[in-house]
C-alpha cells in the first residue's frame, strides 16, 4: 500500500457503486475487483501531479484486491477506539501463534491428524508454561522494585 514518496493507494478514491476509481488529479476510470486499474498514458503525461504519482512512462496503475472493499472497511474499523483495542488483542494472539509455529516448524511431525493435533496441543501447553513463567519473573521484579523503594 505504500509507494515511497509518491501517492499511495489510499490517495485514490474508489466508487464501489459505479466501479470507478478517481486519481488525486480527478481523472476517473472504471475498475474491476481483482484486476489492475491502469490510468491512460496521455492523462498521466499531462498531469501536474505526475511527479508525486508515478515514474512510469506508461501511466499510473493501481492494483485492486478481490476483497478490496472488505479491506478498506477493516482499515477504517482499525481507526476507531474499539478497532484499536481489538487489534491489540489480535497482535498478542498472533505472537503466540508465531512462537508455536517457530517451535513446531513448517511441516507436520507425524502422519495422521490425531497425532499432529496432540503435538500441536503439547506445543501450546509448553508455550503457555513459558508465558506463565515469564509473568512470574515480571511479578517478582515488580515486587523487588517496590521493596527497594520503600526502604
Amino acid at each position: 500500500m505504500r509507494n515511497g514518496e509518491r501517492f499511495d493507494k489510499t490517495a485514490f478514491v474508489l466508487d464501489w457503486a459505479q466501479n470507478l476509481i478517481r486519481c488525486p488529479n480527478g481523472v476517473t476510470i472504471p475498475f474491476e475487483e481483482g484486476k489492475t486499474a491502469r490510468f491512460p498514458q496521455s492523462d498521466c503525461q499531462a498531469c501536474p501531479l505526475k511527479d508525486q504519482c508515478t515514474t512510469s512512462s506508461r501511466g499510473r496503475s493501481v492494483s485492486i484486491h478481490p476483497d478490496e472493499s472488505l479491506l478498506q472497511e477493516l482499515r477504517q474499523r482499525q481507526l476507531t477506539e474499539l478497532g484499536r483495542s481489538q487489534l491489540r488483542e489480535r497482535v498478542s494472539v498472533e505472537h503466540s501463534l508465531a512462537h508455536i509455529s517457530r517451535w513446531q516448524g513448517n511441516q507436520a511431525r507425524y502422519l495422521g491428524t490425531r497425532k499432529n493435533l496432540f503435538d500441536l496441543r503439547r506445543t501450546a501447553v509448553v508455550h503457555n508454561l513459558h508465558v506463565i513463567a515469564q509473568m512470574e519473573v515480571q511479578s517478582e521484579q515488580k515486587t523487588t522494585k517496590k521493596i527497594g523503594t520503600t526502604q
